[in-house]
């Protein structure tokens, strides 16, 4: 899954152009993704608290797996949105299950580092999956990398249906009480903040690959090398901050301020990728923005998991919901400003300085 949700952004130039529209246009193959999972992720994990997590998993991969084949087969636009839109519900059906299993099943002083290594993993997939991808669609086609996707997920979805161990939630709570999370502050201002974060964090990557294309003539399979850099920053960020979180945890102290440091070094660090002319500081400034995500996301993933346990998936459904909307509106409304022009800057920057105050104001209303 890390490794298709991220490979869109390398391969965006071939796709626009394979299939004779706009980057822009083609950048909505990001929003169809992010928009069917942001619909139906509340739904799906207020069932997901209902029966055995392993079923969530099993069928949600099952859909993901098949959404992949149907990009694989599309040869126009539309086709290939209502294929990435597929792909999106099997991610809403899975992935929620898959966050309240790993919070479930750590010992209390571990969760961080448990929240940690999913989305080390995640980060994992990006890094080896999309350079690869990207050189596999430079060699031959852009579809063979969902193609490979798919093929990859095949054998693996018995094991998980076999392997994956944990009784029925304990709380058999009625499919509405996923929306009733949103009366508690200490639950709506950190989604709130997921969103603003992605909006900026990921809405700004989707049009990465054109910027360094243009900017410093990146070819297709170069581009994939972004890819590397920046699942390697997720990669590090969330390992460290999974150490960091427990800590705070442990010490009695809110992980929200860690969210809000975390946000403030992305706004520094993308301000930087996007401004800077010069290949090396942006690949730094590339690396730092992820850094700081991958802590970002895995403090949130923790916090959200464990402050009310009776709707622990129907809250991280909500994170992953608020997730994909930034992603949906950062894409869109960043597609209307000229590629890294001040307007494209400063609504990146204003989109992570949202989601700073959210959770200095979540941390503060914490401590009393």
């Amino acid at each position: 899954m890390g490794a298709e949700t991220f490979l869109v952004s390398p391969l965006l130039p071939r796709i626009a152009s394979d299939l004779g529209t706009s980057t822009g246009a083609g950048a909505q193959v990001v929003t169809a993704y992010v928009l069917a999972y942001a619909v139906t992720a509340p739904l799906l994990g207020g069932l997901s608290d209902r029966l055995p997590r392993r079923v969530f998993i099993t069928a949600g991969g099952a859909l993901f797996m098949a959404g992949n084949l149907l990009c694989a087969l599309s040869d126009s636009l539309p086709g290939l949105l209502a294929a990435r839109a597929v792909t999106g519900l099997g991610g809403a059906a899975a992935a929620p299950a898959m966050w309240a299993y790993l919070s479930e099943n750590a010992a209390e002083h571990q969760r961080g580092r448990a929240v940690s290594g999913g989305v080390s993993c995640y980060a994992l997939g990006q890094v080896l999956g999309v350079p690869a991808g990207s050189l596999l669609a430079e060699a031959m086609d852009w579809r063979w990398a969902f193609t490979v996707i798919a093929v990859a997920l095949l054998p693996l979805l018995p094991v998980i249906a076999w392997r994956l161990h944990g009784t029925k939630p304990h709380h058999a709570n009625s499919l509405i009480s996923s929306f009733t999370i949103w009366r508690s502050r200490h639950i709506a201002l950190p989604l709130l903040s997921t969103g603003f974060l992605q909006a900026g964090r990921l809405g700004a990557y989707t049009f990465a690959g054109a910027l360094f294309a243009h900017r410093y003539g990146m070819s297709t399979g170069q581009l994939g090398l972004l890819g590397l850099l920046v699942g390697a920053g997720t990669l590090v960020g969330s390992l460290i901050s999974g150490r960091v979180t427990d800590a705070l945890r442990t010490r009695g102290r809110n992980e929200n301020w860690l969210s809000g440091a975390c946000a403030t070094l992305f706004v520094s660090a993308a301000a930087t990728a996007l401004i800077s002319h010069h290949l090396v500081a942006s690949l730094i400034a590339l690396f730092v923005w992820f850094l700081a995500g991958g802590a970002f996301y895995t403090t949130q993933q923790t916090y959200l998991g464990n402050v009310d346990a009776r709707h622990r998936a129907s809250i991280v459904s909500w994170n992953s919901t608020l997730d994909h909307i930034g992603v949906a509106v950062g894409t869109s409304v960043l597609a209307l400003w000229p590629l890294a022009g001040p307007g494209f800057v400063l609504t990146t920057i204003a989109f992570g300085a949202a989601a700073v105050l959210l959770s200095a104001f979540t941390a503060r209303a914490g401590r009393r």
